[in-house]
């Protein structure tokens, strides 16, 4: 009986009797097809679907802790992050003969580029470079107090990357590791962490993940039961398996529910507040280890609770003790009424420590340059103000603030005004650029004592407020008081505002009271605020603090008597540069204030810093007007700069262009991770399929199929009624120095095949297979370049 090469590669069951003569030239047989894999691309694993699923359960519980702590906006597009996670770390853990560390490191390569991808494109609608740009400095900053820009971005990135690693870490260690207890473990005091930050009762969050948690233990020990009957010898049948599988788990059910209500029954409540002081000592000790926060000249510093400095251009302020504000000259401008707070953007949503806006994206305008924006309000009697800024240096946020005087109203560059009925932000469309000018036109109202003193206070007016359009659709949110806000706040407001009868004079006090340098100080530098303490109330116990306390204690104080008002951030009046004619301002000249809505007249502006005021007095230098009259005309192209002042445009634009350089290595850098981690993952894949091909084979007979397959590839498949011995004599002829391996598993598989079995191959001969694929890869080499010269033949001749 006469067999081909390719018929020899059908499965075991059509071997000839041994008792048959053979002789390897004289065998028969017809053409077939080479055998496929096998079927399954991802069989059941060991330790079984169940482990994934209960897995998933634990993984999501974290997860939904970290939403409900509400550590940053979008916390729903983090949902995707744990099921990705969990899909990269099974096939990770499953990926046969292949260097974990290597597969570890494209995992995370490919997370990390996941997350880049989440956190612009899909949470924030951002450049990608903009995130990068602020990781880097987090990087560069490591060790220092320096606070970050965009840091909601930065932390945004930072959980979405926990969450999947969080699904990738513990699906490794179940179905490779065979760790579970130490993903309960992990899982267990992020969820705990979490909650301590929730306000709401997640107690339930607690039983689902610790039932799934007790159960995947079980799963996991029974699993590593069984593998171990298997290397001692002991096989059952599948049906015995699964029924000891079935009883042992719903034991496992049993004794878990009956673990979850002895729990509840414990006197979790009644730890000493010793025991509390203890673990929260260890608790901020490390916080302030990791953040470089320690003092060798105050070692008792170590046990104060550490904060992140406030970032002033964020989306979100969350006050703290300290606060990041730029460094260096940001703009200059000239004004036509001399020096004036430019503003940039608002907040309306207080919680007691962070201050946020209700706005979205979604509620951004677009406006054209030189088109008018929509005024707050009809008054006759606003001010029209000119102002010319010059940009030296851009705050870096998600946004492209632009800074102008109170109540913008037309400017000469492209805008986005967001607005919730009243305009409460305004950007510029393009990114902002060092040496770039704009010029806006104000209509800020007048604050005239006498015209103002005749708005009745909310409470007592309630249908003279009720008459402004306006009014009704801000009582909502610029009234909203922090659920927690102390009674102490409410009386001192009543004590402070004893005796007034009208909204202005009520404000006025209120300003007068926290302005007072006498009983209140400004300090850059604070305690950090405890979290179950309000900023107002600890303003109010500490008496010292910097702009965005003295800004949200009025603001506050304002809406506990009804009035509408709103925290503004910008920029103070600066300096005048007497040389060149213009104000230059600061980092150091960012500043909060208050903004209170007054029927028929709009935003008036208040600061209750000590210290500051939002109107020159008699004695502040006044600059000469700007030659630009409203309307607004189109900047010159060209403009000459003093000599000295066109050093600086120049240094700062080496920076601009050394950032923009770092900005394109990051980029480059991060693509080529991306890529990285997909070659990794492909080769990961490929050699997993190659590996799981012909798995059920001999040594032998597996290495010399795949040999036939590869040869196959390269366009020398095995002809109809071709013995191994022809077709092996065929591909040796291509490289005939490296034909002596390629004879050696010809005669090894011939004789495992057809041999007699006193022939069969001896653990010594099949021990010296295993090193035979790696001398017949020269000759696998040849096959491949021989076969591109054919087609570059083909190519040139047609």
């Amino acid at each position: 009986m006469r067999s081909s090469v390719v018929d020899s590669q059908r499965p075991l069951e059509i071997r000839v009797t041994r008792d048959e003569p053979f002789s390897p030239l004289h065998v028969a047989s017809s053409i077939g097809s080479l055998p496929k894999a096998k079927k399954a691309w991802f069989p059941t694993p060991a330790e079984g679907w169940l482990s994934l699923v209960l897995l998933a359960i634990a993984a999501y519980s974290v997860v939904y802790s970290l939403i409900s702590a509400n550590w940053v906006g979008h916390g729903s597009v983090l949902l995707c992050c744990p099921l990705l996670g969990l899909l990269v770390g099974l096939l990770v853990a499953k990926t046969p003969r292949v260097s974990q560390s290597i597969l570890h490191l494209g995992a995370c390569l490919f997370g990390h580029c996941f997350s880049i991808w989440l956190t612009s494109v899909v949470a924030f609608h951002i450049s990608w470079l903009l995130l990068l740009s602020s990781l880097r400095v987090l990087i560069t900053s490591v060790g220092t107090t320096t606070a970050i820009a965009n840091s909601e971005m930065v932390f945004f990135f930072y959980l979405s990357f926990l969450s999947f690693f969080l699904g990738y870490f513990g699906s490794w260690l179940v179905y490779h590791a065979r760790l579970p207890w130490l993903v309960a473990l992990v899982y267990c005091s992020i969820l705990l962490v979490n909650l301590n930050y929730v306000k709401q009762d997640m107690l339930y969050l607690v039983a689902i993940m610790s039932g799934a948690l007790l159960l995947l233990i079980a799963r996991g020990q029974l699993s590593n039961q069984v593998s171990q009957w298997a290397r001692e010898g002991m096989y059952a049948e599948r049906s015995w398996l699964s029924a000891i599988y079935s009883r042992s788990m719903r034991i496992a059910i049993v004794l878990t529910l009956i673990a979850l209500v002895l729990s509840w029954l414990l006197p979790i409540q009644a730890q000493s507040d010793a025991g509390k002081v203890f673990w929260n000592h260890i608790e901020t000790a490390w916080t302030n280890i990791i953040n470089g926060h320690v003092s060798l000249q105050n070692p008792e510093s170590l046990l104060q609770p550490y904060q992140a400095p406030t970032n002033f251009f964020s989306d979100r302020l969350t006050i703290s003790g300290s606060v990041h504000l730029p460094v260096g000259e940001v703009l200059s401008y000239k004004s036509s009424i001399g020096p004036s707070y430019l503003e940039g953007f608002t907040y309306n949503h207080f919680d007691g420590h962070t201050w946020t806006t209700s706005l979205t994206t979604a509620d951004g305008q677009t406006v054209n340059a030189y088109s008018a924006l929509q005024p707050d309000s009809d008054n006759a009697n606003n001010q029209s103000i000119t102002t010319a800024v010059t940009v030296r240096q851009p705050p870096e946020n998600s946004k492209h603030y632009i800074f102008a005087p109170a109540q913008p109203a037309l400017f000469d560059v492209a805008t986005i005004v967001y607005s919730d009925g009243t305009a409460v932000a305004w950007t510029q469309q393009r990114p902002l650029t060092v040496g770039e000018h704009y010029q806006v036109v104000s209509t800020a109202p007048l604050s005239d004592p006498q015209n103002l003193s005749g708005i009745p206070l909310p409470r007592s007016g309630h249908d003279f407020w009720l008459a402004d359009d306006l009014y009704r659709k801000l009582s909502g949110s610029y009234t909203e008081l922090p659920r927690d806000l102390s009674t102490h706040v409410g009386a001192i407001t009543r004590q402070w505002t004893s005796g007034a009868t009208d909204t202005y004079s009520a404000l006025k006090m209120l300003e007068s009271h926290l302005g007072d340098e006498h009983v209140f100080s400004y300090s850059l530098d604070n305690q950090p605020i405890p979290d179950n303490v309000d900023v107002v109330d600890w303003l109010l116990q500490t008496r010292t603090g910097y702009c965005t306390y003295y800004a949200s204690a009025m603001t506050v104080m304002a809406r506990l008597l009804g009035i509408p008002t709103r925290v503004v951030n910008g920029f103070s009046y600066g300096h005048l540069d007497v040389q060149h004619n213009v104000w230059v301002v600061y980092g150091t000249d960012a500043h909060s204030w208050v903004q209170a809505y007054l029927p028929g007249h709009g935003w008036i502006s208040f600061d209750p810093t000590p210290g500051f005021a939002p109107h020159p007095t008699a004695s502040q230098p006044i600059p000469l007007p700007v030659t630009t009259k409203t309307p607004i005309t189109p900047l010159p192209s060209k403009t000459t700069t003093p000599p000295k002042q066109q050093h600086t445009i120049h240094s700062q634009a080496g920076v601009h262009t050394a950032t923009a350089i770092s900005k394109n290595f990051l980029a480059t850098l991060t693509l080529l991770l991306l890529l990285s981690s997909l070659l990794i993952l492909c080769i990961a894949i490929a050699v997993y399929w190659w590996r799981r091909l012909y798995a059920d084979s001999t040594l032998v007979a597996g290495m010399y199929w795949r040999l036939c397959r590869v040869a196959s590839w390269l366009g020398l498949s095995p002809c109809s009624a071709q013995t191994p011995y022809e077709y092996s004599s065929i591909l040796s002829q291509y490289c005939p120095q490296r034909s002596a391996p390629l004879w050696q598993l010809t005669e090894l598989f011939m004789r495992e095949r057809w041999g007699a079995p006193q022939q069969n191959p001896h653990p010594l001969e099949l021990e010296a297979a295993e090193h035979l694929w790696p001398a017949l890869r020269p000759l696998l080499v040849q096959l491949a370049l021989k076969r591109i010269r054919k087609l570059c033949w083909r190519g040139s001749y047609g």
